[in-house]
């Protein structure tokens, strides 16, 4: 078992930390995007003899689609993984469209529809599917334009390439869980601390990470959270759960 915090403390600690801590949003989208780019590479370490493995990033229209897009970028820096984007719902705010441009300025390949996503899920090249759709805000039931999306991952997660959701699994109740459709992710990363509904993230083979080094130690405290951020060793920017 692990301290978890609920969507309410999770958004006054995001508020806490843009306000007297003095960060923003840019600032953590950027380290928590950072970590799960390290999960992955930790997760799914490239083979030293090979490049270009293929990874999908699935972006929604909030922040925990931002994390996705800075994953993305970092993983195409290292070299060893090959990037393609879907981001159906792009919002108009400067910050998304800086990181998709960056994306673009270093060749990142993207997709336009879903049935580019099910003909690239079906190709053995892909390696991982992030799942950067929805976070802690989200509120079922899932609408246009991703239930389709949602329902595909959820009935071809045994034969696609593995999922690594970011902070909540897409679809899931952030404190009760799977709801009628579940993606079946094979990772989860949870973004400062776990949320309630990661306890229901147990069964066999699956692995939870924990990333977002960014929480000061009297911050930590106050939320409950010191016994999990004294779990990072030495520089490591995420901790196996």
């Amino acid at each position: 078992m692990f301290k978890t915090l609920s969507a309410k403390a999770a958004a006054q600690l995001d508020q806490e930390l843009m306000s007297t801590g003095a960060y923003s949003i840019d600032q953590l989208m950027e380290l928590a995007g950072l970590a799960v780019a390290k999960a992955i590479y930790k997760q799914y370490p490239p083979k030293p003899a090979t490049s270009g493995s293929k990874v999908l990033v699935l972006v929604g229209p909030g922040n925990n689609g931002g994390d996705g897009l800075v994953c993305a970028r970092h993983l195409k820096l290292w070299r060893h993984y090959e990037p393609v984007v879907y981001y159906p719902k792009r919002p108009q705010k400067e910050l998304y469209q800086r990181l998709t441009t960056q994306l673009r300025h270093l060749g990142v390949q993207e997709i336009e529809s879903i049935e580019e996503v099910k003909k690239l899920t079906a190709e053995p090249s892909l390696k991982v599917i992030v799942d950067s759709l929805f976070g802690f805000s989200f509120k079922p039931p899932v609408r246009e334009p991703f239930n389709e999306l949602i329902d595909h991952l959820a009935a071809k997660h045994e034969e696609i390439a593995p999922i690594v959701a970011v902070d909540i699994p897409s679809g899931w109740d952030v404190d009760e869980g799977p709801q009628e459709v579940d993606i079946g992710a094979s990772v989860l990363v949870s973004l400062t601390a776990p949320k309630p509904c990661a306890q229901r993230f147990a069964a066999p083979g699956k692995v939870h990470y924990l990333g977002g080094r960014f929480i000061t130690d009297d911050v930590a405290e106050r939320y409950g959270i010191s016994d999990l951020i004294k779990l990072y060793p030495d520089d490591e920017l995420i901790v196996k759960l």
